[in-house]
């Protein structure tokens, strides 16, 4: 049950060719299906040891499609060596980007990615690399991170219109 929301009911009257939306808001007790939890070691100054682990915190019945975590590199990246438990991994050097694909990834689960990453050596002094965010793109179907589940739906029609029960 979504935090001091008891309960939505809504009618909505919409003609059979119009497609129908309802839209909620919230803020608070959003539960993420997904925890990133990555480590970064520097291991001198021409190399770099990266290692994610992405856990699934949804139900086991369930799975997330389409998996896509970008993992950004240095610009001065000259090599690199990884290994996936699952899925498939590809260095993009136009995005400088390590791009880890997994087709289905099944609840309550754990997939790690290795790397190393080995730098183009410069003169220049050393300066602290920027780490922009880790992206991650997927979709869990009939999830909703708020909890906000559809019970009961009838739409009563003419036309005698199927519905279905589901939250997108």
């Amino acid at each position: 049950m979504i935090t001091g929301l008891k309960k939505v009911v809504l009618e909505v009257f919409i003609g059979a060719s119009s497609r129908m939306d309802l839209r909620y808001h919230i803020t608070k007790g959003v539960n993420l299906p997904f925890r990133v939890l990555p480590t970064i070691k520097e291991l001198g100054r021409t190399r770099t040891e990266v290692n994610i682990k992405v856990k699934s915190l949804f139900g086991a019945k369930m799975f997330a499609l389409g998996v896509v975590i970008k993992i950004p590199v240095p610009k001065k990246t000259r090599k690199m060596n990884f290994q996936v438990t699952s899925g498939k991994a590809k260095y993009n050097s136009a995005i400088d980007c390590l791009v880890w694909k997994i087709r289905k990834f099944p609840g309550q689960t754990e997939s790690t990615l290795s790397a190393e990453v080995e730098l183009i050596l410069t003169i220049t002094e050393k300066k602290s690399l920027t780490r922009p965010p880790i992206q991650m793109e997927f979709q869990v179907l009939m999830s909703t991170a708020s909890g906000l589940r559809v019970r009961f739906l009838k739409v009563w029609e003419k036309s005698g219109y199927n519905t279905v029960e589901w939250v997108r």
